[in-house]
């Protein structure tokens, strides 16, 4: 359970960092920009923790199947998704079906970042964890 806390808090950081960056740049080549409301970096903090806290359902006492994996990685998204649009229904981010669809494209694309970050950081971890069994392994030969 520790490690989904730690997971979920890195969770938040990426999210925030990424909803931000993402927001940035699509504002940025915008015809129509007129800047962000004052409350934005509210919004954004917002966003981030509500958006982290479905990480539990990766929480697994034991080592899942490919299948309950699977199951949790949809699940996990379609929360997210509610999440967002809910949040952004009520902040007001969208008047029509065509900029609801542009908030989903964006769900989309932090969510992908997301899972490019927490591989890369999973990896970097995996691979020090069989090195120092490498080493381990060698002092005791």
């Amino acid at each position: 359970m520790k490690n989904t806390i730690k997971m979920v808090i890195s969770h938040f950081f990426i999210i925030t960092t990424s909803v931000t960056a993402v927001l940035g740049v699509c504002n940025y080549f915008s015809s129509d920009f007129t800047g962000y409301p004052r409350e934005f970096p509210l919004y954004m903090l917002l966003i981030g923790a509500t958006s982290a806290l479905p990480s539990f359902l990766f929480y697994f006492r034991g080592e899942p199947t490919r299948r309950q994996f699977i199951v949790r990685v949809v699940l996990h998204f379609l929360c997210i998704l509610a999440v967002v649009l809910g949040e952004g229904w009520l902040i007001g981010w969208y008047d029509s079906p065509a900029e609801m669809a542009f908030i989903v494209g964006i769900v989309v694309l932090v969510y992908i970042i997301v899972w490019v970050v927490t591989m890369h950081s999973n990896s970097k971890a995996e691979q020090g964890i069989n090195e120092a069994l490498k080493r381990y392994n060698e002092e005791d030969e």
